[in-house]
């Protein structure tokens, strides 16, 4: 985008939805193919969005979507779940996890008969991981697996008897470089790829969902941000992978489903089975409503300015 591009963007509202459909991904890789019919969850608000969706089965066999629940009021995300039917109508809902800090990109991981759910909390400097309890449908037994490190979107893969967490880092190249963290146990400890980062280009770096499985290939979906944040999705085909070497190849590329009105970005997919799960961004014009937005932030820094300055003033006299 150019500059007057830029400040036009900044009069739309941006809301994410979250997507889903019946899809064969064995067919979606090998043809390239995708143009599937969605059912969103519903939204009823603006000033409210869900993104970065993830799924699991209950052991019913019902299918959870734990995802990024972000409000404009708060002004951060927390992590809610639905469960919905088999037509993809939310049945239950219910809000997981409020730290009063931004939390996304839920992450979805099984072992051993367990659902462990790793979110992204960068801002508190760890990577924690939490077990899913389905009866009490809680988030429970808290660990931090990785500490004193701001990881985006980390991402389990086992491969090779070892688990091999990939992320981006907070900071000015958060899409751009992909580093890796591998251990002989999920809990850690992670040691970093001698070859960090291991890949360095907004588009096909930062993680973008689970990898995905197909016979014995591995895919590994990655967000396209070359030329603005949740473009596309980038599919990568994993071809080395060990302590010392990292290599894949871009096979295809996932764009906003075009004939919804959510046809502005695409940054997260999933798929279990023969479902397959989405996020989907679409503009709403609101200038001044993002006017409103803007002039509390300035006031927000201002009142922030005005408390250091008054601070330093109190320890000078």
């Amino acid at each position: 985008m150019n500059f007057f591009d830029k400040i036009a963007d900044k009069m739309f509202r941006k809301q994410w939805h979250v997507g889903l459909a019946r899809i064969d991904v064995s067919e979606l890789i090998s043809n390239s193919q995708y143009n599937p019919d969605y059912k969103w969850l519903p939204i009823k608000t603006p000033n409210r969005f869900f993104a970065d969706p993830f799924i699991f089965r209950t052991p019913e066999g019902n299918i959870n979507v734990i995802y990024e629940d972000f409000s404009v009021d708060d002004h951060y995300g927390k992590i809610s779940l639905a469960t919905v039917d088999e037509q993809f109508r939310p049945v239950f809902t219910k809000e997981m996890l409020d730290t009063s800090s931004h939390l996304s990109y839920p992450n979805v991981f099984l072992e051993n008969n367990k659902t462990f759910i790793i979110p992204e909390s960068s801002k508190s400097g760890h990577v924690t991981c939490y077990e899913y309890d389905f009866e009490s449908k809680s988030l429970i037994n808290a660990k931090n697996i990785i500490q004193n490190l701001p990881l985006l979107d980390s991402t389990i893969l086992i491969y090779n008897n070892k688990y091999w967490l990939f992320a981006t880092k907070r900071g000015e190249s958060s899409n751009s470089k992909l580093y890796i963290y591998y251990a002989d146990q999920m809990a850690g400890p992670y040691i970093p790829h001698a070859a960090n980062p291991v890949k360095d280009s907004l588009n096909g770096s930062r993680p973008a969902g689970n990898f995905i499985k197909v016979g014995e290939k591995i895919y590994r979906p990655s967000q396209n941000c070359a030329e603005y944040y949740g473009k596309s999705i980038t599919i990568n085909k994993i071809t080395l992978l060990n302590e010392k070497e990292f290599a894949e190849e871009p096979v295809m590329e996932i764009v906003p489903p075009h004939k919804s009105g959510f046809n502005y970005g695409i940054h997260t997919i999933n798929v279990m089975d023969d479902v397959i799960v989405i996020d989907a961004l679409k503009r709403i014009f609101m200038p001044m409503e993002q006017i409103k937005i803007f002039c509390k932030k300035i006031l927000k820094i201002k009142k922030t300015t005005n408390i250091l300055i008054g601070f330093l003033m109190m320890l000078l006299c």
